[in-house]
């Protein structure tokens, strides 16, 4: 970075500290306020200069004067900063600005004093500080004062005279200074505006490199890939033309990060990267797919000539990096999808790992010598699922019966997951068959997206999915890849242009385990997903033989919630919100609570999934909603300082009509400020009528109330979304906050959490960090700007008088962290 956007940099950020997170909402106000800054700036400038002049001169008078009015401008940034009022301190600026110029044409001759051309200076600023109405009330108080000076040598009051005898020098000086001034603040005005698209444009152009390159290889993200492998489709669809596709494995890479470390493993990642580009054509492309697999796109090229070029890939990396791959490939075949192409590249590529490793295998291809004999039918179409692209129930027992096999030749584990699509059929009546089979065929794409190329995805029947992992260490990383899986959908699918909530029962199963054989393995993976159903929504549950019952079928949990709800067993804990530049408790979250008889307490995520399948969400959320506002109601009642107060709205409260009218009648029955109450919702909430949506919350943002975002930036909301949606607060997700703060930084985090701080507040939205667990995040979090936080770090949910106790103190974190 150079010297100059460095001074950009830091000037923008020195501003920035006077700015008020209020003023801050609205855009014109904020162009406004950095417009007092630069005001003041210049004053700083050319103020000290002219008392220098006057004083020189021998008017000391009015160097005095030019001083003392200096300091009256020097005040409003910190009026701003203290009343969080732009207009007192734009009063106070241009009161200070008006009364300087006014005296000096009047002490210096009237209106033939060089000081008279300055007087343009109050309404031209305030223009700029206060917009039209301002500008007018300044221009006419600017021309009556202008009459009365030239009016009073005709009403015979002599005006005063002055000591300066070299009166062409300060005429000079003063059109010189006069025309410096309004050029260099309209400099800065620029600046300070330009300055922010051009964030908001850098911005930007790193979510897009984000969104397609894998950041430890610089090869394409395998979403970016596959489109490009559409695209090459549609053009073999148009045109007689071919293209193969090939899965590349490292070997034994596992082990290599268990013996040598993560870092290590990250370097060859890179050095395979950079071998396999080496060794393509220009018009080839190649991807990251998964931990140490990368996928080959090569249009214009037979099978033959793809294991021709993938023969010469691996030899390239054998010899260059003492580091061994297996390659799987085939050619795509006119009619079937991307996903076929890719499903009989991978039966190719578990060949290759099955028989030896360090070999390339192309789709049909019979086995060499000293290898095992392959069924006849290995490479029958019938053992592709026609719907899903994925293998079917037929290569099951085979494949399971192989990881088993090699399981306990190795001393590894294998983990065999059961999942079932809850409720499928309920979505099948409510969104028609080929929804339904539509909703199926994202869910095996998305299942093969969070599994590594060598495991096994099978379509075990109707909803039905299996997966095979092997070579693991312990149970527990099956459980990182179940959550895995459960993470991607946590989002909605995308069905008939409609967004459809989908949810996943897992149920795992581990071998070798004692009296366990394959048949065995099959129903205890069964079994383990049967009581990962009774839980609700999306659930992981590993078989044991001692594992306690799930706590409560469906039915009784949502029975009892109508009871919890009458009982008084739902409560609210506040989660502290920290303003990051005061270090000042700023608001609470409310937290949904269920004080369970039985179970104790329950989070939200618990039971809100029932709560909406039970059609509780509506009265849960009115309650929430109430209590929240009249306990904030109560806290201001006892004297503590205004507090912002954040509910979150569910998804069923934004798809009913009257929601609207409900918060206004609560908000109005309960006497909250509307200002101190923030409405949060989730990304995937927008999965319904977005036109409704957004009249509902635009019509509460009319009343007064603040609208915020969660989970923006994770799959669900787009930039579209930020930009048509009326909102206020932008909260930056765990996901994003998790990788700040570690020993070694992690560039590309920072670079992606601090993307996103600047483009919330190019769009006039603050940033309230989630799950801030360390100081050290913190400090980063600061660093870039954010606004507020939230996290264990900064507290975790409190009771209502703890969090009064809370306000007592001057700060809850400290201001250097």
């Amino acid at each position: 970075m150079n010297f100059g956007a460095r001074f950009i940099h830091r000037y923008i950020a020195a501003i920035r500290w006077f700015i008020p997170l209020e003023v801050r909402e609205d855009a014109a106000t904020l162009t406004r306020a950095q417009n007092v800054i630069n005001a003041v700036v210049m004053a700083a400038l050319s103020g000290p200069f002219y008392a220098y002049v006057y004083h020189a001169l021998g008017y000391t008078a009015a160097a005095r004067v030019i001083l003392t009015c200096c300091a009256g401008m020097f005040v409003a940034p910190f009026l701003l900063r203290a009343t969080n009022s732009i207009v007192v301190a734009r009063e106070v600026f241009l009161c200070a600005v008006f009364f300087n110029f006014s005296w000096l044409t009047y002490a210096m001759g009237g209106v033939a004093a060089p000081t008279a051309g300055w007087m343009v200076i109050p309404p031209m600023v305030a223009m700029f500080l206060g917009g039209f109405a301002s500008a007018m009330f300044w221009l006419g108080l600017t021309c009556a004062t202008i009459v009365l000076i030239y009016a009073l040598p005709l009403l015979d009051i002599p005006l005063p005279s002055n000591p300066i005898e070299d009166m062409a020098l300060l005429y000079l000086l003063c059109d010189f200074g006069l025309y410096v001034v309004i050029v260099l603040f309209a400099l800065l005005i620029e600046l300070t505006r330009a300055q922010g698209f051009v964030k908001l444009q850098h911005a930007l152009d790193f979510l897009h490199e984000q969104a397609i390159r894998d950041p430890r290889t610089g090869s394409h993200k395998r979403r970016h890939l596959l489109a490009l492998a559409e695209d090459e489709r549609d053009n073999a669809a148009r045109g007689d033309t071919v293209f193969s596709l090939c899965l590349l494995e490292i070997d034994h890479f596992r082990r290599i990060n268990e013996t040598h470390g993560h870092a290590k493993g990250d370097l060859v990642l890179r050095d395979v990267a950079l071998s396999i580009k080496e060794r393509l054509r220009a018009l080839d492309a190649v991807g990251r797919y998964g931990a140490a697999q990368f996928l080959l796109l090569l249009p214009a090229t037979t099978q033959e000539e793809a294991r021709l070029l993938a023969e010469e890939v691996r030899q390239g990396i054998a010899l260059a990096l003492k580091v061994t791959v297996s390659i799987g490939l085939a050619q795509f075949r006119a009619g079937e999808s991307i996903g076929q192409t890719m499903a009989r590249a991978d039966d190719a590529l578990v060949q290759a790992t099955s028989t030896g490793r360090n070999r390339v295998f192309a789709y049909g291809q019979a086995p060499g010598p000293g290898t095992d004999q392959v069924s006849a039918d290995l490479f029958d179409a019938t053992r592709i699922d026609a719907l899903t692209g994925l293998l079917s129930r037929r290569v099951l027992r085979d494949r399971l019966g192989h990881a088993m096999a090699r399981a306990l030749r190795g001393g590894r584990q294998v983990a065999l997951l059961q999942l079932n699509v809850n409720r499928f059929m309920e979505l099948n009546d409510a969104y028609g068959l080929e929804a339904g089979d539509e909703i199926l065929v994202q869910a095996a794409r998305h299942l093969r997206d969070c599994l590594h190329v060598a495991d096994t995805l099978v379509r075990s029947g109707g909803n039905e999915f299996i997966v095979i992992l092997e070579d693991l260490n312990c149970a527990d990383e099956a459980r990182q890849a179940a959550d895995r899986i459960l993470d991607r959908f946590a989002f909605p699918l995308v069905v008939a242009e409609r967004e459809c909530a989908v949810t996943l029962a897992i149920g795992v199963a581990i071998f070798p385990s004692p009296g366990c054989d394959m048949d065995g393995l099959l129903k205890r993976a069964d079994a383990a997903m049967t009581r990962a159903k009774n839980w609700g929504g999306n659930k992981v549950e590993i078989y044991a033989l001692d594992a306690a019952a799930a706590p409560g079928e469906q039915p009784m949990l949502k029975e009892e919630l109508h009871e919890a709800l009458a009982a008084g067993q739902l409560l609210l804990a506040y989660r502290p919100q920290v303003d990051l530049a005061s270090g000042q408790l700023a608001g609470v979250e409310a937290c949904i609570g269920w004080d369970h008889p039985r179970h104790g307490r329950l989070e939200a995520a618990r039971f809100m999934p029932l709560a909406e399948e039970a059609g509780l969400a509506m009265p849960i959320g009115e309650w929430a909603l109430r209590s929240a506002c009249q306990q904030n109601v109560a806290w201001r009642a006892a004297g503590l300082p205004a507090l912002r107060m954040t509910v979150k709205l569910s998804a069923r409260q934004l798809a009913h009509p009257g929601t609207a009218e409900s918060i206004l009648a609560i908000v109005k029955e309960t006497g909250i400020d509307q200002r101190c109450l923030d409405l949060d919702i989730a990304d995937t909430a927008l999965a319904g009528d977005k036109v409704l949506a957004g009249a509902i919350l635009g019509r509460l943002r009319r009343a007064g109330m603040r609208i915020s975002i969660t989970g923006f930036g994770t799959g669900g909301a787009s930039l579209h979304a930020l930009a048509e949606l009326p909102l206020d607060v932008l909260k930056l997700d765990r996901s994003f906050v998790a990788r700040l703060g570690q020993a070694e930084q992690d560039e590309s985090a920072w670079a992606l959490a601090e993307s996103i701080i600047h483009m919330a507040h190019r769009l006039q939205l603050s940033v309230v960090a989630e799950a801030v667990d360390s100081a050290a995040q913190l400090a980063d979090l600061r660093a870039m700007g954010c606004d507020l936080a939230q996290g264990a770090y900064v507290g975790q949910p409190l009771g209502a008088d703890e969090i009064a106790h809370l306000c007592s103190r001057p700060r809850i974190i400290p201001l250097v962290a």
